[in-house]
């Protein structure tokens, strides 16, 4: 059997930092420990503080070493961790000793993780959660990949197998011992398994809103020349990221930004206005606004009473009949101007689609640093156009759209169990199908279940006797 190589990598930045950590797991990690420090002895999981020395006994730094002994580490081996001062060049001197001086390697990406995995650290939906909790940037998709994490789905699937484990077990023996067909209630393997499908079913219901709020959504800003939709699109990131100017059709190209919004992120894309064109150049960025429409879901229709024509409306309505039955609100801008009502008026009777699309009123140049507009605004894009309920809660088990590949043919896989244990005929399929279930759940969790099928056939049934 050959003997697993030792890894290290860096698990701080690489560069100018206080400090720098540098990871080790492997058969050799301790031994490292030794050579480094010229130390014998390490309490298990214990910081030291030592000197590290090369392999010519000149001193590299002084910092903290901690030994963690399998299988109480991380990855289940012999771990090391070494802290030193983070500069680049005793980082890469420590990097020099541990390949050249000392044999170790650098670790692949995820190689940790993968070798925890191996030795039954965890299962692979913790692994998943842990990835998109490493690279969450906001507070929605950290609550959202923590849950994952550490939440319910770990403690879910282990329900799940045990329950079709043991009813697996019922069906197996039903089949093997037909002449004792009474000692086997049925009905409770249908309810056990019904269950399960409604849960499972829950589960990818929810899927949904898991996307929503990990991914974030799109918003597009759409409307007629001079409304303002560069001056919202600066508001809402709080920056001047786009050119406004009172002549109209300055944004001739979309400008694109990602901001988080409640805990949510999106990314908001600034559009050409919709008018008739009058030269070649504004004539293309309304035809990448018209294409932008059709493959965008979300969108914020920007109005103010100086864009106000009959044609310009003409074009919005198109606009809005393009979108169809996509997700819109509509924002009133200028709210500073004395014509705000009246053309506000003008805007919903020119368009009667606008009667029962949920608004908000404002005023770019006046409302810009306050906050509680500000808030009010956020508040309303998301309850009416992200449509997201931000009390994500233990609820929600899954995310990954493997996952719920995975658990959609579980649920085929069950339903077509349930409907072949109502025939006593068919136990046999229906067993058949309870087994592809259990491999689609063993795909899903990354447990192999041979061994405890055997053992619960064996013992609990008496078989063997």
């Amino acid at each position: 059997m050959v003997k697993k190589e030792t890894i290290f990598a860096l698990s701080t930045p690489y560069g100018r930092s206080a400090i720098a950590v540098i990871r080790l797991s492997g058969p050799n990690s301790l031994n490292v420990a030794k050579k480094l420090t010229k130390k014998r002895k390490f309490s298990n999981r214990t910081a030291s503080f030592v000197t590290f020395f090369d392999h010519q006994d000149s001193v590299i730094d002084r910092g903290l070493i901690i030994f963690f002994k399998a299988p109480f580490s991380y990855t289940g081996e012999d771990m090391l961790e070494i802290h030193t001062h983070g500069s680049i060049a005793i980082i890469n001197k420590m990097f020099e000793i541990l390949e050249k001086t000392i044999g170790c390697r650098f670790a692949l990406p995820g190689e940790f993780s993968k070798r925890a995995f191996a030795n039954g650290k965890n299962d692979l939906i913790h692994y998943e959660g842990l990835a998109n909790l490493i690279s969450s940037e906001t507070e929605q998709q950290r609550i959202v990949a923590s849950i994952q994490t550490f939440g319910q789905a770990q403690n879910i699937c282990k329900e799940w197998r045990e329950v079709i484990i043991e009813n697996l077990a019922i069906l197996d023996s039903a089949i093997d011992f037909p002449e004792e067909g009474e000692n086997y209630n049925l009905n409770i393997v249908l309810n056990n398994l019904t269950k399960i499908v409604q849960k499972a079913k829950k589960a990818v219901e929810l899927s949904t809103t898991w996307d929503k709020a990990y991914k974030g959504q799109e918003v597009v800003i759409f409307g007629p020349p001079n409304s303002g939709k560069s001056s919202f699109f600066n508001l809402l990131c709080q920056e001047n990221k786009a050119i406004t100017s009172s002549i109209k059709g300055t944004t001739r190209d979309k400008n694109t930004t990602q901001l988080e919004i409640f805990g949510l992120k999106s990314t908001i894309t600034d559009t050409a206005g919709l008018r008739k064109a009058k030269n070649l150049i504004e004539k293309k960025g309304v035809k990448k606004t018209l294409k932008i429409l059709d493959s965008s879901k979300n969108f914020i229709l920007v109005l103010s009473p100086d864009s106000f024509t009959k044609m310009n409306a003409s074009f919005i309505e198109d606009a809005i009949y393009q979108i169809g039955d996509k997700n819109l609100v509509v924002v009133y801008n200028k709210e500073d101007l004395g014509s705000f009502a009246s053309v506000k008026t003008k805007w919903v009777n020119q368009i009667p689609t606008l009667k029962k699309t949920e608004s908000f009123s404002i005023s770019c140049k006046n409302n810009k640093n306050d906050y509680q507009i500000l808030i009010s605004l956020m508040k309303f894009l998301n309850k009416n156009l992200l449509l997201i309920d931000s009390n994500i809660n233990e609820n929600y088990y899954f995310f990954e759209k493997a996952q719920i590949s995975i658990i959609s043919s579980m649920i085929s896989d069950l339903e077509m169990c349930i409907e072949n244990i109502e025939n006593i005929e068919n136990i046999e399929i229906a067993s058949d199908f309870l087994s592809k279930t259990l491999s689609s759940l063993d795909t899903l969790y990354g447990k192999s279940n041979i061994e405890e099928r055997l053992e619960l056939v064996f013992n609990k049934f008496c078989i063997g006797k």
